[in-house]
């Protein structure tokens, strides 16, 4: 009886299961509540004044057609004409000499000095330099500037001078349409305000392989100011230097000259009485540690116009100058 009893106690702890107990599911983890994805808003960069070399740069010329106009003259070896061609949505005017012969020739553009519109005719300040190269081989084409003898208007938002340069580098691109022109053979000559013109087109443009500069105005536009343009509401774009430092620099061709950009040569008479000899000193000594190929040849006695033989032998070492740089 006892052992009987002790088998049914043993079964009873052994042989019978518990019940199984259903385990409670465990909760989902806290979903963190995704917020959409936003970009960061752009901020839009303004765009630079138009004046801006950087500007200038990155500019088009499109140009277009050139446009030969009544015969004006015939000289030696080279016949002179009335032009036009398209800037900024406007007809400019100006004169081309071209060679006798089929070319094709290699191209001078002639940026003539300040006179004012009133007192300007059609080749004044540029046809002495321009045609004696037409008559060795060169078409030399010479702008009227915006605003002078039937060119379009000047554009408001820009110096005057930057208004020259945008004309002239459109009549470089409306060389394309003229078949005796050699637009890779390209050289900028200026006298005076249109030296300045031409310091700007070599920085901006590198179609200009060569540059003569005749008693050109200061390479730093600030001084240009000082003397001229606040009287002249030339500034009226950019407001004094003093008021507008940044604008100044960024439109100074001293301030981008640069290792590579076209040989210069420059000209001036030791009595000019329009352009300080400082300014001119200074714009050479820059080119020179820059490293740009360059030369300062001044004239004894010689003023702000050469005439006789001063001007005949500025045009020689113009031409000299300008067939190495070319070589043509």
């Amino acid at each position: 009886m006892a052992a009987a009893l002790a088998i049914l106690l043993f079964a009873g702890c052994t042989g019978g299961a518990r019940p199984a107990t259903s385990a409670k599911p465990s909760a989902p983890p806290p979903v963190a509540e995704t917020m959409p994805t936003v970009a960061p808003t752009a901020v839009p960069t303004p765009p630079l004044p138009a004046y801006y070399v950087e500007s200038l740069r990155a500019r088009a010329y499109p140009g277009g057609q050139l446009a030969i106009g009544d015969q004006m003259f015939r000289g030696a070896a080279f016949t002179k004409y009335h032009m036009t061609w398209p800037s900024g949505g406007q007809t400019m005017t100006g004169t081309i000499s071209i060679p006798d012969g089929g070319g094709p020739f290699p191209v001078v553009v002639v940026n003539h000095g300040f006179i004012p519109p009133d007192r300007y005719w059609i080749g004044q300040d540029s046809g002495i330099f321009g045609d004696p190269m037409a008559a060795h081989g060169f078409i030399s084409v010479a702008p009227n500037w915006p605003g002078y003898s039937g060119s379009g208007a000047p554009p408001a938002d820009v110096p005057s001078m930057v208004g020259e340069v945008i004309s002239a580098l459109d009549l470089v691109s409306s060389l394309a349409s003229l078949p005796q022109a050699d637009p890779t053979k390209l050289a900028f000559v200026g006298h005076s305000n249109g030296g300045g013109v031409s310091e700007i087109a070599m920085i901006v443009d590198p179609r200009v392989k060569a540059v003569v500069l005749h008693g050109p105005v200061s390479s730093d536009m600030a001084d240009n100011a000082h003397k001229w343009w606040l009287n002249g509401g030339q500034a009226n774009a950019i407001g004094r230097p003093e008021d507008n430092p940044e604008g100044y620099a960024h439109l100074s061709p001293r301030n981008y000259f640069q290792a590579g950009q076209p040989p210069v040569l420059i000209i001036q008479g030791t009595a000019d009485h329009t352009i300080p000899a400082a300014w001119t000193q200074t714009t050479y000594d820059t080119l020179q540690a820059k490293g740009i190929q360059s030369r300062l040849m001044w004239f004894s006695g010689a003023d702000h116009d050469f005439v006789g033989a001063n001007l005949a032998d500025a045009v020689t070492a113009q031409e000299a100058w300008i067939r190495a740089a070319l070589g043509v």
